[in-house]
């Protein structure tokens, strides 16, 4: 089969019509499958439960550009890197719900339908790349095969409100630009909604570099299509300064490392400039045009380097060896996917590379634009499963982009085994499909059949049960301030008025040393710590990995201890929930 490309209008209402009547079906599982944790507010991840704190504050009246947690980290609180993007949605739904439902309700609402918002417009976009470069037949495969990827809909579930799925969105709309007709447009679109992106989180910024250096090929391999590559990397630059400044104004200018900073804007800006001047100049020979651009990134790598030495080390160059160790290498989605474990590190690989197979046959396949297209799709999907590969959270970057080429892939395998005769190679074929979308359904066959269920580490959702404890809590007293694990802290801010010393969140590294080095550090030693950072109370989930950690490294420190129900003297029990499984103290002597 050739394909060429058609002209077609941008959206069509058959489009919303197949995609919204795969998008209810698709919404109606996930709340069916979640209705238990909807009805708990059980929130699947700490961010989350941070995110609907910052949401909470946002509402009760702190203002639009102060994005401190000032219950964390006391006195002085920690700033968080975070963007007010994400909470621009969630904000304008609960404003909506609150004078209909109240406010509990519209929270509980907003908390529900803002995930399925963003898994609606992903799978618009994605069904539209299909409908608009493949045909009417892609886009009910594409949409299902996204909503079957995990690395995928993990960010994109009901309760799932921290920023992941809007980054998927930003890069499946930045791909959709790069199918406008126009190479002005075209650059627009996709350099405006990758500045989007990375003014969510940071972690766009190697996929906006992808994409900026393909595009730069385009220019150099054809000089005429140089509209394209200025146009992106001038609003990439343009939109990332405006929406800097209409998310954190002037208050912060300091040169982090961890988000889009003065210091990383200036980078951008500069890039553009000199690409700018270079696309003013006549017509060149290849080498010296390569030579100029390679001198534009240069340049924009030497602005960041001056602005911000510091960040050569990385954005999280302030954290010190302890917390490295004990706390950012136990971060499962910052690990490699060899760290991983075989069953995550299928379902992250297979889809994304046989996605990427996939884009080259569409590309030897394809004619005219659109084999050009497909070139430069697969190369960008190309860099972005190696980044996958480096960094588990980067995957859903990956299978976002494999679901349409896959959407094409496994149609046509579909129609052929529609016209084979029932047996072997049919069932053969669409065996294949199924493994592709899901890798480890062997692995899940075989413990079942074996009775051995996979076992996982409880993360601090499920670890204990905070809300139960809720009522306890707060008769804790006003102003208490309580020093627990560093990955239970969220919850325990969601769930009382509470403050905490650290959560897992970088921006705190002290808070987040002085915690884990108490809970290894011997009870006596332990007390002068907890003192410093005057907290009134210690709490502790014992079925908590992080805690596992803790009692592995020092069998005789204070987590190990209190695990094990010996009390020092400087703390005394509090009453709480048995069911719960938080344990709480309160510091006698301070």
């Amino acid at each position: 089969m050739i394909f060429v490309e058609r002209r077609r209008a941008g959206f069509t209402a058959d489009l919303f019509w197949r995609v919204g009547l795969v998008w209810l079906v698709v919404a109606a599982i996930f709340v069916a499958v979640r209705w238990s944790a909807i009805a708990g507010m059980q929130l699947p991840d700490a961010d989350d439960s941070l995110r609907l704190v910052q949401l909470r504050d946002l509402i009760a009246g702190q203002g639009w550009f102060d994005l401190h947690q000032y219950r964390v980290a006391p006195p002085e609180g920690m700033l968080m890197h975070w963007s007010r993007l994400v909470d621009v949605p969630l904000v304008i739904v609960w404003s909506a719900l609150a004078p209909l439902l109240g406010n509990a309700l519209a929270e509980q609402v907003t908390l529900v339908l803002v995930p399925l918002i963003a898994l609606f417009l992903a799978m618009l976009l994605a069904g539209r790349l299909a409908w608009r470069m493949l045909g009417d037949g892609a886009i009910v495969y594409t949409c299902l095969i996204l909503a079957l990827l995990t690395a995928v809909t993990a960010q994109l579930q009901p309760l799932r409100i921290d920023h992941h799925g809007w980054q998927i969105v930003m890069l499946l709309a930045a791909l959709n630009g790069l199918t406008a007709r126009s190479e002005r447009t075209s650059g627009r679109i996709a350099g405006f909604f990758m500045a989007l992106g990375m003014t969510i989180s940071l972690e766009l910024l190697p996929l906006a570099a992808l994409i900026g250096a393909v595009l730069a090929l385009r220019w150099l391999l054809d000089p005429k299509a140089k509209a394209l590559s200025l146009h992106y990397i001038r609003t990439l630059a343009g939109t990332s300064v405006l929406a800097f400044l209409a998310t954190r104004g002037l208050a912060d200018l300091a040169p982090h490392c961890d988000t889009l900073s003065p210091a990383y804007l200036g980078a951008l800006l500069s890039i553009a400039i000199c690409l700018s001047f270079l696309g003013l100049a006549p017509a060149m020979p290849r080498p010296a045009l390569a030579l100029g651009m390679a001198a534009s990134g240069s340049l924009g790598i030497g602005t960041l380097l001056l602005l911000a030495p510091a960040c050569t080390a990385g954005p999280f160059v302030m954290l010190d060896p302890l917390v490295q160790q004990y706390w950012y290498a136990n971060v499962r989605e910052g690990m490699p996917v060899w760290r991983q474990d075989l069953d995550v590190a299928l379902r992250l690989v297979v889809p994304p590379l046989a996605g990427l197979i996939a884009a080259f046959r569409l590309w030897q396949a394809s004619q005219g634009w659109l084999r050009r297209f497909w070139f430069e799709y697969a190369l960008i999907a190309a860099g972005t499963l190696a980044l996958g590969l480096v960094v588990s959270r980067s995957a859903g970057f990956a299978a976002a982009m494999a679901a349409v080429p896959l959407g094409w892939m496994l149609r046509d395998w579909h129609r052929k085994a529609q016209a084979m005769r029932p047996g072997g190679r049919r069932i053969a074929l669409l065996a294949g499909a199924v493994l592709l979308i899901m890798p480890d359904l062997p692995l899940k066959a075989a413990r079942l059949l074996a009775s051995r269920p996979a076992v996982s580490p409880p993360v601090a959702q499920r670890a204990c049960d905070i809300a139960a404890a809720a009522p306890a809590l707060r008769r804790l007293g006003p102003g208490a301030t309580i020093f627990a694990p560093i990955d239970s802290g969220p919850m325990l801010l969601l769930h009382s008025p509470h403050k905490v010393v650290a959560t897992a969140h970088h921006r705190a590294p002290q808070a987040l040393h002085d915690v884990i080095a108490a809970f290894l550090a011997s009870p006596a030693d332990a007390e002068a710590i907890v003192s410093k950072r005057g907290a009134s109370h210690v709490a502790l989930c014992p079925a908590l990995a992080e805690v596992a950690i803790y009692r592995e490294a020092a069998p005789r420190g204070l987590a190990a201890s209190l695990a094990e129900g010996k009390t020092p003297a400087w703390l005394r029990p509090v009453p709480m929930p048995q069911d719960s499984g938080l344990l709480v103290w309160e510091v006698t002597r301070r």
